[in-house]
């Protein structure tokens, strides 16, 4: 088994570089920590770096392990007492769409959740547990999102990231996938839109997909344009709710 004792180490270095989005991307990798989120993620471990000998082959076959100091788990850990482990992992976003489509057309509902430029980590955590929380099997994130796999969005997600089917691209050309295949397209909107009081759920369809919108400008208007109906959350004494609360709101209204 392989051992490091040092911060200074080349391969410690390069592991750092996976805190900034620029070389997940070019890595197609990134850093997992503590005990719960490493055991989430044993579908994409690739390596995993521990203090504890005893904690070596824990997470099943196919797995580097790694002996390291304390002093290196703290410096690519980014809490504040970090536990004894870290996991690197490979990205992967889902198959192809329409393969997606078909597995849950084989269900008589299916919810999926877009989320238009969201910035927030802590939201899109949030996002994410509340979905799988409510049945959601699909995230599409559009280009202009936060990374999803920003520690804060997997912390946030209590590793939910590793449950749920994941797609990125432009939200136009998946809620045309989604539309040929009889889903209600639902947006969320302040501005011409109807109150959550006024629609009636059981007439809107079993397959739906709901598109939240950025923390400040909220869902687009091109894609608002290429909505079937665009909802509102009424509410009292405040201009609008968290994107995080709202969606917790929408989704378990529309499950």
């Amino acid at each position: 088994m392989k051992e490091i004792t040092s911060v200074n180490n080349s391969y410690i270095k390069e592991l750092m570089k996976l805190k900034q989005k620029k070389y997940r991307d070019e890595e197609k990798r990134f850093l997992v920590e503590g005990y719960h989120l490493v055991e989430m993620a044993k579908g994409c471990l690739e390596i995993v770096l521990v203090t504890k000998k005893e904690d070596v082959n824990k997470y099943g076959n196919g797995i580097q392990y790694i002996l390291v100091k304390d002093e290196i788990i703290k410096k690519l850990s980014d809490t504040k007492t970090p536990q004894g482990i870290i996991g690197v992992c490979k990205i992967k976003y889902n198959k192809d769409i329409k393969e997606i489509i078909n597995i849950n057309n084989s269900n008589k509902k299916d919810l999926v959740v877009m989320l238009d430029g969201l910035q927030d980590p802590g939201n899109i955590g949030t996002i994410i547990r509340t979905s799988l929380s409510f049945g959601v099997n699909t995230i599409v994130f559009s280009d202009t999102c936060v990374d999803c796999y920003n520690e804060k969005v997997i912390r946030g997600s209590q590793g939910g990231i590793f449950k749920i089917n994941m797609l990125k691209g432009k939200l136009i050309e998946y809620i045309s996938e989604y539309r040929k295949c009889k889903y209600d397209i639902i947006g969320t909107s302040l501005n011409n839109a109807s109150s959550l009081d006024e629609v009636d759920i059981d007439k809107l369809n079993n397959k739906k997909v709901i598109v939240f919108g950025n923390e400040g400008n909220g869902v687009s208007e091109e894609v608002l344009n290429n909505t079937d109906i665009n909802l509102y959350i009424p509410i009292n004494d405040m201009e609008s709710l968290n994107v995080g609360v709202a969606a917790g709101i929408l989704l378990y209204i529309l499950k």
